[in-house]
């Protein structure tokens, strides 16, 4: 990860304070990241864990910020603002330690089924923000994200398409490190995959990925699955599990 002076660090879009930060020389203790408002809110919101329920209650009592302003009352937060996505939630120890909590209700936490044609469907969390990318589709909170692409295969049924995968997943296994290969039988549907590690230069951060293929007859649903921390594996691949096809 890289390390950034605070006046170039890069623009996330806004963050909400609590004014006991920003104007009453408290240090930031408790942040989360919600669903963003608009685009120009990156959905950081900042506590200094003293707030009580009637403080917090009074919207005066909160204004929207440039990031670097935050960054210069505690650099601590610098790399969690930047690297951590939609659904984060952390607060500060005794010992100025970030630590993640993992039980903190957030308002736009459920899942949500998306129609993505007649026939495929994926169960996903709203946290998600939707973003179509040319010809494909893409789920993201930020350090977590599908991808999905849908490819014709018209005339093949499933098994002669999964073949054709296995081949090209065993082809790629000579030209990159393959962690773990995946295959899966779910009602009529094949599905077969690939773990693998990749590195962003811009971010200076390695980061997962499976690359994954959810497979009917006459058609094929590709899916990519990115993700920063390997503890979201599990997530990655639950959410492979909840893609679905209607004949």
């Amino acid at each position: 990860m890289r390390n950034f002076q605070i006046n170039d660090f890069p623009n996330i879009g806004a963050v909400m304070s609590s004014k006991m930060v920003t104007e009453e020389n408290y240090k930031p203790n408790f942040i989360f990241r919600e669903k963003p408002s608009n685009e120009n809110d990156s959905g950081w919101r900042i506590f200094s864990g003293f707030e009580s329920d009637e403080y917090s209650e009074n919207p005066n009592n909160f204004g929207i910020y440039d990031p670097k302003t935050i960054l210069k009352i505690d650099e601590t937060i610098a790399h969690l603002l930047l690297y951590k996505g939609i659904g984060s939630v952390w607060e500060k120890t005794t010992n100025n330690e970030w630590i993640e909590v993992i039980d903190y209700p957030l308002e736009d936490d459920f899942m949500v089924e998306h129609q993505l044609t007649n026939e495929w469907t994926l169960l996903l969390n709203n946290l998600f923000i939707k973003k179509p990318e040319g010809n494909d589709l893409m789920f993201t909170t930020g350090d977590k994200t599908v991808r999905l692409t849908l490819l014709n295969y018209a005339g093949k049924q499933k098994e002669a398409i999964c073949e054709e995968k296995e081949q090209e997943i065993s082809k790629r296994g000579l030209e990159i490190d393959i962690i773990k290969r995946y295959q899966l039988k779910q009602d009529h549907l094949l599905k077969i995959g690939y773990h693998i590690k990749e590195y962003d230069a811009q971010r200076d951060l390695e980061y997962h990925l499976i690359c994954a293929f959810t497979i009917a007859d006459n058609t094929v649903l590709q899916n990519f699955f990115y993700f920063d921390n390997e503890k979201d594996l599990e997530w990655a691949l639950e959410t492979w599990k909840k893609i679905s096809y209607k004949e």
